[in-house]
């Protein structure tokens, strides 16, 4: 069953809505954003959504991953995956775009997070400095190919993410509502390897994304939205769609 990341999400009541749901990931933005959370509300998230949210092992299983240098790019990222849909509850993601270490580690520690998003250009390596499991974003633009520096890199990220690039959005990548060729995201599939996908995803088109390209998961955040806040019955409509699919 695909997994989903509802993302962007800057409300209680928008969180709680994506996990009765169903949402295995629930995002939240703390890099500049009209999404941008503040910490006080994430921390209000965390107790609606995990009441006895605590840091779990995520730490010490990514390490012990982290040591396995020979497994394959197909084996590592389905060992990170299938470690991830173990906690058996929505997990709360913070998204990060070049912003410095410090801040991520301090907004890891005070929500807390079980995961974190890089959404810009950082290196790979970065990850290693984090403490929970990384999601690494790789912009899919007209010369992105799978082969791209750093994709199947195993030891850094956890999860590989492909999104859309959107030149005309300059250094604020993300959440624009803009697909890619799903093609492309098919191509990764074929070698074996689990990822996110991301860009232009609404309940209307998740069905056909799902098909095309097979991923292991989908990310939405504008496509679940009226009026540029969450829309419940989006959110809804959204999972269930992806999880047919």
């Amino acid at each position: 069953m695909t997994v989903v990341k509802i993302c962007g999400v800057r409300t209680v009541e928008a969180a709680v809505t994506a996990a009765e749901n169903g949402a295995d990931v629930i995002g939240m933005i703390f890099a500049p954003s009209p999404r941008l959370i503040d910490i006080s509300t994430a921390q209000e998230i965390a107790k609606a959504v995990v009441p006895a949210h605590t840091k779990r092992d995520a730490a010490a299983t990514t390490d012990e991953l982290n040591k396995e240098c020979n497994m394959s790019a197909p084996e590592y990222f389905k060992a990170c995956s299938d470690k991830l849909l173990s906690y058996g509850r929505p997990l709360l993601c913070g998204v990060f775009q070049n912003q410095d270490l410090d801040h991520i580690l301090s907004v890891v520690r005070q929500v807390p997070l079980d995961l974190v998003q890089l959404h810009g250009t950082e290196p790979v390596q970065m990850a290693r400095q984090i403490p929970v499991p990384v999601i690494k974003v790789f912009h899919v633009g007209a010369d992105f190919t799978v082969d791209t520096a750093g994709l199947f890199d195993t030891g850094y990220h956890s999860v590989i993410l492909l999104d859309t690039k959107v030149p005309a959005a300059g250094a604020q990548q993300g959440g624009h509502g803009v697909q890619f060729d799903w093609t492309v995201a098919r191509s990764l599939s074929d070698r074996n390897v689990p990822f996110l996908m991301a860009g232009g995803l609404s309940p209307d088109n998740v069905d056909e994304a799902v098909k095309v390209a097979r991923p292991w998961g989908v990310d939405v955040s504008s496509g679940v939205e009226t009026d540029r806040a969450k829309d419940p019955a989006k959110i809804q409509a959204f999972i269930n769609n992806a999880k047919a699919a």
